[in-house]
């Protein structure tokens, strides 16, 4: 027989001593217990939690997107209601799937439950610390391709006439906004689109991006009737690891590049969001961002309401000034006529006045002669008097009968 099988053969030979499971679990246990000695710091990311009596988390490590460890842990009733609170003073919200947290421990190998860890506190800096990092990355990189300011260099509106509205689908935040905006759409003055988004947890990246996409598309094609006057993203108040899940950069992205004002009601005052950052408005809530419409609408209206009594008293002023200059040159076309009618009368005084002066008596008077033939007629010219025709001389004191002579004479 050859070493190989009789090797096999050993294999498969019933032994004569053996472990039970359960024994070989307790050892593995012991082994643990004797390599990790105490609590530790552990760093990890909570895939998924449930919530029960107990808090039972999974926790897993990425690399690069890919996971290299995983296992889970528990927050026991006895330690959960200090540590959550811990956990809320500091970040204003509870431990959710998603957060990277950094979590005090001690390791247990249970033979029926397998390995897990006990956790005993938690370090709500590092989360926080975390979610500045990871802010900060996706800064830079929107720095990097030149978009970061994009949307905030795009003018204000001055009115709005078309509205694209994100928000989670039925939230309280929502019916804030609409509460001070249907008004202006059942006037008929505003037409909104309203989409809805998930905005926390693993889903929230794709949801959003989908829905600005709309946005996009409705901008584009005129939708509405033309391109949209603004895009707002609201949400209510939520605590920072919750608003967390909008450090996102193809949301971020997506925002920056819009083509027409974004606007974001997101539900906090203190912290900031890189959608907050990359927006042309930053708004505090859903109800600010509904107010900053309807303040802008009536300041629109009573300017517009402005200028119609502007330009009215305006053609008010021309149609008097019209009138004015009507009299003014009516007054002195009057004038010119009764100046031209006054010379003319003075002209024509004088024509009577020189006329009257051309009368057949004063013109005697200045020593001149009428000459009348026999028949009483005035004789004009030498050549009607004949040689001893009888003629008679008129003076301006009296007449005189003589005949006529010669030329010659």
């Amino acid at each position: 027989m050859t070493g190989r099988k009789r090797k096999k053969a050993e294999v498969t030979r019933t032994p004569e001593h053996f472990l039970d499971l359960a024994d070989v679990l307790v050892y593995v246990g012991q082994v643990i217990a004797r390599g990790v000695p105490g609590a530790v710091w552990v760093r990890a990311e909570i895939a998924s939690l449930t919530d029960r009596r107990h808090l039972y988390l999974d926790l897993v490590q990425l690399e690069d997107g890919v996971e290299v460890a995983k296992c889970r842990a528990t927050v026991w009733a006895r330690e959960r209601y200090a540590l959550e609170g811990k956990f809320r003073r500091a970040t204003g919200g509870t431990l959710t799937a998603g957060l990277k947290v950094l979590l005090f421990c001690t390791a247990e190998f249970h033979p029926q439950y397998g390995f897990s860890l006990n956790v005993l506190d938690v370090a709500p800096e590092f989360t926080l610390g975390d979610a500045a990092l990871k802010l900060d990355a996706l800064r830079e990189a929107l720095v990097r391709e030149g978009v970061y300011g994009l949307n905030r260099a795009l003018p204000a509106p001055a009115d709005f006439a078309r509205v694209a509205v994100i928000s989670p689908a039925e939230a309280a935040g929502l019916g804030d906004f609409r509460r001070e905006t249907d008004a202006l759409e059942d006037a008929g003055v505003v037409q909104f689109l309203y989409l809805e988004a998930t905005f926390q947890g693993r889903e929230a990246s794709g949801s959003l991006t989908e829905a600005v996409a709309e946005a996009r598309e409705a901008h584009q094609a005129g939708a509405l009737g033309g391109p949209l006057d603004a895009l707002v993203v609201i949400r209510g108040g939520g605590a920072v690891t919750d608003l967390a899940w909008l450090n996102d950069l193809e949301v971020a992205r997506a925002l920056a590049t819009f083509p027409a004002p974004v606007i974001t009601g997101l539900g906090h005052a203190r912290d900031d969001t890189l959608l907050d950052e990359v927006a042309c408005l930053r708004t505090d809530t859903p109800s600010k961002a509904a107010g900053l419409i309807v303040r802008t609408v009536v300041a629109a209206a009573a300017q517009a309401q402005e200028d119609a009594r502007t330009i009215r008293a305006h053609a008010r002023d021309v149609l008097v000034n019209a009138e004015a200059g009507t009299r003014w040159l009516l007054d002195r076309v009057l004038g010119t006529a009764r100046r031209q009618a006054d010379a003319a009368q003075a002209q024509t005084d004088a024509l009577m006045r020189q006329a009257l002066g051309l009368t057949p008596e004063r013109t005697l008077a200045r020593g001149y002669a009428l000459v009348r033939d026999a028949r009483g007629q005035p004789v004009t010219h030498a050549a009607q008097v004949r040689p001893g025709q009888p003629l008679t001389l008129e003076f301006g004191d009296g007449v005189r009968r003589v005949r006529a002579v010669d030329g010659a004479g």
